[in-house]
C-alpha cells in the first residue's frame, strides 16, 4: 500500500467575468488538495493507495470521505477531526493559470498528530507528502517525524507545491524542505516553486545540491515548456504535448502521480531501481508524466486521467521523441 500524506479540502472555483459589484456569485466546488489529488491519481493509474490526513466530521468532510471511497482510495488512515474543512478559492487568469486563496485556520487537515499515525511499516511500499501540510503545525511536525521514521524503509517522495497564501514566510518553507530532503528518494518541483524558494539561483544548481544530499530522482516541471528529470547518473528533458488548455489545476499533481506510478512499477520489477534510472528510463517515465499532465490541463479542475487515457495519449506523443 502506498500512502499519500497531506491536505484534503474543497477547491471552490470563482467564475470568470462576474462583476465585482455583484451581490451573489455562483461557485462550483470540487474535492481536492494536492495530496488528495495525487492519491486519486495513483489509484486511477492502478496503484493501491491510502490517504493519511485529518478530515472533518462536518458534512464537507463526509463528502471528502465519499469521494475517496468512490475512487477506491483507502480511508483506513484517515483521522476524523471535530474541526472545519479547508476551502481553497481558485480564480483563473486568461490562460487558465490559477490564483489561490485558502481559508483553513484550525481546519482538520492541519491537525494531524503523531497519535494519528498507526500503520504497520511492513505493509507500506512508499510515502508521498507535500504542499502546505509541510509548514502548518501540528501536521508539519508529524510529517517530518514520519519521514525520519520511514527513511530507508520504503520509497519516500516530496512535492513542496509552495502555497504562500497559506504560509507567506518563504524561510519556513525553505527550512522545512531542507530538513526533509535527506530522507527523500524522489522530489518533484515546479519552476514557480524554485523561483519562490530560491530567487535568482539556477534550477540546475538547486537540483544538483538535492542529488548531492541523496535524492535519487528529481523532476522539474516548467508548464508549457516541458519537464526535466535527473537521476544520479542521467538527465533528460521532455517537451509538453500540445493540448487545448482549459486550466492547469491539478497538472502538477497528475505529473507527480504518474511519476510515482512508474517508479513503483520499476521498483517491483527491478532488483535495483536506483541503478535502473538511466537516460532511457527517465525518458520513458517523463513521457508518461507529461502526457498525463496534459490530459488534466485539457479539462476543468483536477480531473486526473486513468491508465487507459494515459496509454492513448502516449500513442499520440511525437514519434521522434519516443524511446
Amino acid at each position: 500500500m502506498f500512502v499519500v500524506c497531506g491536505e484534503a479540502l474543497f477547491d471552490v472555483f470563482v467564475p470568470e467575468g462576474v462583476s465585482q459589484s455583484a451581490f451573489a456569485v455562483p461557485f462550483a466546488a470540487r474535492a481536492g488538495g494536492s495530496p488528495f489529488n495525487v492519491a486519486i491519481g495513483l489509484r486511477r493509474l492502478g496503484q493501491p493507495v491510502a490517504l493519511l490526513t485529518g478530515v472533518s466530521t462536518d458534512f464537507l468532510g463526509d463528502r471528502l470521505m465519499a469521494v475517496l471511497q468512490a475512487e477506491q482510495v483507502s480511508t483506513d488512515f484517515i483521522a476524523r477531526k471535530a474541526a472545519p474543512t479547508t476551502l481553497g478559492f481558485i480564480q483563473k487568469n486568461a490562460v487558465g493559470v490559477p490564483n489561490y486563496a485558502f481559508y483553513g485556520e484550525g481546519a482538520a487537515d492541519r491537525l494531524l498528530a503523531p497519535a494519528d499515525i498507526a500503520f504497520d511499516d511492513a505493509e507500506i511500499t512508499g510515502i508521498h507528502m507535500g504542499s502546505y501540510s509541510l509548514v502548518v503545525a501540528p501536521t508539519a511536525d508529524t510529517l517530518l517525524a514520519l519521514a525520519r521514521r520511514q527513511a530507508g524503509k520504503c520509497l519516500l517522495s516530496l512535492d513542496p507545491n509552495i502555497r504562500l497564501t497559506v504560509e507567506p514566510d518563504v524561510y519556513q518553507w525553505r527550512e522545512r524542505i531542507t530538513q526533509l530532503l535527506p530522507f527523500m528518494d524522489v522530489v518533484k518541483v515546479s519552476d514557480e516553486d524554485l523561483a519562490a524558494l530560491y530567487p535568482g539561483i539556477a534550477p540546475e544548481s538547486i537540483i544538483a545540491d538535492w542529488l548531492a544530499v541523496g535524492v535519487k530522482l528529481a523532476a522539474l516541471t516548467r508548464g508549457s515548456e516541458g519537464a526535466s528529470l535527473w537521476s544520479q547518473q542521467a538527465q533528460v528533458t521532455l517537451p509538453t504535448p500540445r493540448v487545448n488548455v482549459v486550466d492547469t489545476v491539478g497538472a502538477g499533481d497528475t505529473f507527480q502521480a504518474s511519476l510515482l506510478d512508474s517508479l513503483l512499477d520499476l521498483q517491483a520489477n527491478t532488483a535495483d531501481w536506483v541503478a535502473a534510472l538511466t537516460a532511457s528510463t527517465l525518458q520513458r517515465i517523463g513521457q508518461k508524466a507529461v502526457c498525463a499532465a496534459a490530459i488534466t490541463c485539457s479539462r476543468q479542475g483536477a480531473d486526473l486521467p486513468s491508465a487507459k487515457e494515459v496509454g492513448l495519449a502516449l500513442a499520440d506523443y511525437p514519434e521522434e521523441l519516443l524511446v
